[in-house]
């Protein structure tokens, strides 16, 4: 996972511009509402997207990194091959395949709304405890996201166009519903233990660096946060690229039985 650090800490970076321009525009954070989206002017739009699809092709770069490094196979930085070793796509191919990339986000968001819809509907309808109404809107949108990101492998290792990696992520999650479930327990508590540690993690600094001001306590908590939001993204990489690889050996096992 070190080796691909730097990737995912830049990549993290990027997709925080939009807040950094909250930041340097009003002095502080603001919260993400219909509200506040809707007085969002041109230019945070516009690092948004730059931000979003800069994040996506370093995010690719990071799993054909770790792909590539799980196969034994020596990389450059940007994800290409090293000297010697066969030809591999590296940021270059990223950005070509950008269109396709962006193409599987939106697939997959539309396919997410189409399935926690009705469960959404169901909430809004009938009354309900709110415990009940949050699991009810919250579950199949987890549910259907962990589904469709079995995709993204697909995409960016094998090459497949938007919609058939989204298809391809279905089919596998279809198949193995069972061990579905499973995973997406096991990275709902790795996460939630990676939020904790963080978290101490920042107040142990923050109780360290106190002499040293107010400043100097929130840019180091501010970099723990990134490096924590780092490593959950090789985190979450990683597992996927096991998780894709272990459902695709199941899935031709059992058509060869």
């Amino acid at each position: 996972m070190l080796p691909c650090l730097p990737l995912a800490t830049i990549g993290t970076l990027l997709g925080q511009l939009p807040a950094a321009y909250d930041m340097a525009m009003h002095g502080k954070p603001v919260p993400l509402t219909a509200a506040s989206l809707a007085q969002k002017g041109g230019e945070w739009w516009a690092l948004y997207a730059l931000g979003t699809l800069a994040s996506l092709v370093l995010w690719a770069i990071v799993l054909l990194k770790q792909q590539r490094i799980a196969a034994g196979v020596s990389v450059a930085p940007d994800g290409a091959a090293a000297p010697g070793a066969a030809a591999m796509p590296g940021a270059g191919a990223m950005l070509a395949r950008l269109p396709a990339i962006v193409g599987f986000c939106l697939a997959s968001f539309v396919v997410v709304l189409l399935v926690s819809f009705p469960f959404g509907l169901l909430a809004a309808l009938f009354a309900m405890s709110p415990g009940l109404r949050t699991a009810l809107v919250l579950l199949p949108i987890l549910a259907t996201s962990a589904a469709v990101s079995l995709g993204w492998p697909a995409l960016v290792l094998e090459g497949r166009s938007s919609l058939a990696a989204v298809a391809i992520g279905l089919r596998l999650a279809v198949a193995h519903y069972q061990r579905l479930v499973l995973i997406v327990v096991a990275i709902l508590a790795t996460l939630i233990v990676m939020v904790i540690l963080a978290g101490l993690a920042t107040a142990v600094v923050a109780g360290l660096a106190s002499a040293a001001g107010a400043a100097v306590q929130g840019s180091l908590a501010a970099a723990i946060v990134l490096l924590a939001a780092a490593l959950a993204v090789l985190y979450l990489s990683a597992f996927l690229l096991v998780v894709f690889d272990d459902l695709r050996a199941r899935t031709r096992a059992a058509r060869d039985v």
